[in-house]
């Protein structure tokens, strides 16, 4: 009976050091969320995200489709790329904290089928490399107290440059996920995670 009794008082022990340790706070509160770590920083992630599966993309794409459109009316590979090129330097290229002239575009007057068509595929992943490097610097200016000032003599804020950077090239993502999609590709964003299939 002493045994049992003795058992008894263990596990009661053993269960209230378990729960002081599960709920430090004291019982019934909830464990505090950690702090959101700022609007400029979650922008950031979503852009690093997509930054990287275009960059992927990019290589990925064979430089023999460069060329290739799905249709007529719209941009080559290789022009689409040139597009996201020209953009990102256009809203990065004041905030990063270049000077000087900005780089030439690459999207020839808004000829969707021509742009890019002159460069190799490694002229276009190395200077999409550069304009997402610029996009980078950008991001590293701007921060919580001084998002809301205006971007050099622009019409957007700090703020703005980095976000309407940041929609346009996940708009354009869609673009590359359709033109690997025609070609047979899995895109970046579908690939395999650790050994899974494909989607």
């Amino acid at each position: 009976m002493r045994s049992i009794g003795l058992s008894v008082l263990c596990c009661a022990a053993f269960v209230s050091a378990v729960s002081a340790q599960q709920a430090p706070m004291g019982r019934g509160q909830a464990p505090q969320p950690r702090p959101l770590p700022g609007i400029v920083m979650e922008v950031r992630a979503i852009f690093n995200n997509i930054k990287n599966n275009i960059t992927k993309a990019a290589d990925q794409f064979p430089e023999d489709k460069y060329g290739w459109s799905p249709t007529p009316d719209v941009r080559t590979w290789g022009g689409l790329m040139s597009h996201i090129v020209d953009d990102n330097n256009g809203a990065c290229f004041t905030l990063s904290g270049d000077t000087g002239t900005p780089p030439p575009r690459l999207d020839n007057a808004g000829k969707p089928i021509e742009a890019g068509r002159n460069l190799k595929k490694t002229d276009i992943v190395k200077l999409l490399a550069e304009s997402f490097a610029r996009c980078d610097k950008a991001f590293d200016a701007v921060n919580e107290t001084n998002m809301a000032e205006r971007n050099g003599n622009t019409n957007r804020s700090k703020f703005g440059a980095v976000f309407y950077d940041t929609q346009h090239i996940n708009e354009h993502y869609g673009n590359i996920v359709t033109y690997m999609r025609l070609q047979g590709m899995v895109p970046p964003s579908s690939a395999p995670r650790g050994g899974g299939p494909a989607n």
